[in-house]
């Protein structure tokens, strides 16, 4: 059941990564359709209110003003942008086809358009504008072959041959059906590869993860942290981020700053670091160095540079008196300010070598009573309801 839910969840980052292409796709190709249609457009226009066929004129004028309006709003869904690069393509068509029969480059627009569809829109988009195409050229043949539209079908002016549209129009249709299907095969393949790269990043997300969770561990085997420490606050800091204005995007750098929040004790010295009393102002002096030794040890790291800002600025405090660069306010980054909430707090309700642990009701009052001086006072407010929360569910109400 978990190998179905992490495929799922890679297929749907594959899909979301071709989603992305065809809606950069789509833009890029709105712009090139309206820069190049912009001469056509007025020259045809102009023709066409010339031989008084106003109709014609107006049509292509709004055509290219949605065309342009297509190409502004990005906020569009990619597929409805696209489908006004479709629907240009099908009115050119029919308009060539009308005005100059099976010899202009209305054929041609009927091909390329099922193209179009599967590429920037997807296979289902790609077979419904194939069967459209066969549609129109279906009906602009019988028109044609009725001689309904002799007073605008130039054609009309040449002998009319079935066997030639006939013979052109069943090419024309067995040429779009490979196509559409070659390239549905190469979009497969395309998403295959896709689906393949991203198990593969993951796969290496995992044991990068699986590397951390082992550096914590070696913490607590230290004896630097109390056991569970790390996994504890780590848990704890993601469900308080769901209550801030933290992305989600954001909650796997947050994990990985929790378990690692400490990694720079490694080198601090074991006659500072347990030693059960307290410490002196120069033994101080040196435990404060340990977010700098951090800072070293993990910036030469891409893969953790986002995660960086807890172990390097977690001792930071809201008024501007902690360490190491006394950041004040909203200039801490707000995964610290998240983070030092929790790790003070499950610190307190913990027995350390030199105090006992205090209980979780006197910690919330330490809390919430530093608020303001030591704490962002809207991530206290988050943490106090989610304690409460926590609370009122153990109790059953």
């Amino acid at each position: 059941m978990q190998r179905n839910n992490q495929t799922s969840v890679q297929d749907t980052k594959a899909d979301e990564v071709l989603k992305d292409w065809r809606a950069r796709a789509v833009t890029i190709m709105l712009y090139i359709v309206a820069v190049i249609a912009l001469p056509t457009t007025i020259s045809t226009a102009v023709y066409a209110f010339s031989q008084s066929m106003w109709e014609q004129g107006i049509i292509i004028i709004a055509l290219y003003l949605l065309l342009a309006l297509a190409a502004v709003f990005k906020g569009l869904d990619y597929r409805l942008r696209a489908s006004f690069i479709l629907a240009a393509s099908y009115l050119m068509a029919v308009l060539n086809m009308v005005n100059f029969g099976i010899t202009g480059a209305g054929p041609l627009y009927l091909l390329a358009t099922p193209v179009l569809a599967l590429l920037l829109i997807g296979t289902h988009a790609g077979w419904i504008c194939t069967a459209i195409s066969a549609l129109i050229y279906g009906i602009v043949f019988v028109l044609a072959y009725t001689g309904l539209p002799a007073n605008w079908l130039i054609a009309q002016t040449v002998r009319f041959d079935a066997l030639i549209w006939l013979t052109r129009g069943l090419t024309l249709m067995m040429l779009t059906i490979i196509i559409v299907a070659l390239l549905m095969r190469m979009n497969r393949f395309l998403l295959n590869a896709l689906k393949s790269e991203q198990h593969s990043a993951d796969e290496l997300v995992k044991t990068y993860d699986a590397t951390l969770e082992g550096w914590a561990h070696a913490l607590e085997l230290r004896d630097i942290e109390t056991a569970g420490h790390c996994h504890r606050v780590s848990e704890i800091t993601k469900r308080l981020a769901g209550e801030t204005n933290l992305s989600n995007g954001e909650f796997d750098d947050l994990h990985r700053g929790s378990l690692l929040h400490d990694i720079g004790k490694m080198g601090i010295p074991d006659s500072i670091l347990l030693k059960p009393g307290r410490l002196s102002d120069e033994e101080f002096k040196q435990m404060q160095e340990h977010t700098t030794y951090a800072y070293d040890l993990l910036s030469h790291i891409p893969y953790l540079l986002k995660a960086l800002d807890i172990p390097y600025c977690h001792h930071e405090k809201w008024d501007g008196t902690g360490y190491p660069r006394g950041l004040k306010g909203t200039d801490i980054p707000l995964s610290a300010r998240i983070f030092s909430v929790v790790d003070v707090y499950d610190a307190l309700i913990s027995d350390r070598p030199y105090r006992p642990a205090w209980a979780e009701e006197d910690a919330l009052t330490y809390i919430q009573e530093r608020a303001g001086i030591e704490f962002d006072p809207n991530v206290v407010a988050a943490f106090l309801k989610l304690a409460r929360e926590e609370t009122d569910s153990l109790n059953g109400s």
